[in-house]
């Protein structure tokens, strides 16, 4: 451990970062004031050079098992891999951290990546996780559903020039 460098602190549980738990707010306030006191950590407003930790999609959608769209890698553990190093780090750099500043990217029901967004000539969506080329869309396989046009307020065309 470097010498600016803070320890982990106890309540921090690597294993279950992959996981969503109730969280006792008081108690975890409680331990993280005493921390801050035991490692003489200053209010973030006195810092002087002032840094921020920009954090991008961390949301659940993408970082727990089992969620819509979890990123596992091919180790099937990348997301959680991921926030469990993230988490230590900012454990790690608190007291040079001046604010965290999280995105959140946020999903329509409509949007080119949902089953619904594409139709074949059946009229058909694809199946979840159907992997769709550029050639499947440039030979007409797969098509901008029509049905759309209207809610997305776009043309037709135009929603089928957008898949190309």
């Amino acid at each position: 451990m470097a010498s600016n460098e803070l320890p982990i602190p106890s309540h921090f549980n690597p294993q279950s970062v992959g996981e969503v738990w109730k969280v006792s707010y008081e108690s975890r306030a409680a331990d993280a004031e005493l921390w801050a006191k035991q490692h003489s950590l200053q209010p973030a407003s006195r810092d002087k050079l002032k840094i921020s930790l920009l954090l991008v999609d961390v949301q659940n959608t993408f970082c727990i098992p089992d969620f819509e769209l979890y990123v596992g890698g091919t180790s099937g553990t990348g997301a959680v891999d991921d926030n469990r190093r993230l988490c230590e780090f900012i454990y790690r750099n608190l007291n040079v951290i001046t604010q965290i500043c999280p995105t959140m990217d946020t999903h329509q029901a409509v949007q080119i990546f949902h089953a619904i967004f594409l139709i074949n000539e059946k009229g058909e969506h694809p199946a979840p996780y159907t992997l769709i080329s550029a050639d499947d869309v440039e030979s007409g396989v797969w098509k901008f559903n029509p049905q759309l046009a209207y809610s997305l307020q776009i043309d037709e065309a135009y929603g089928q020039e957008f898949l190309r």
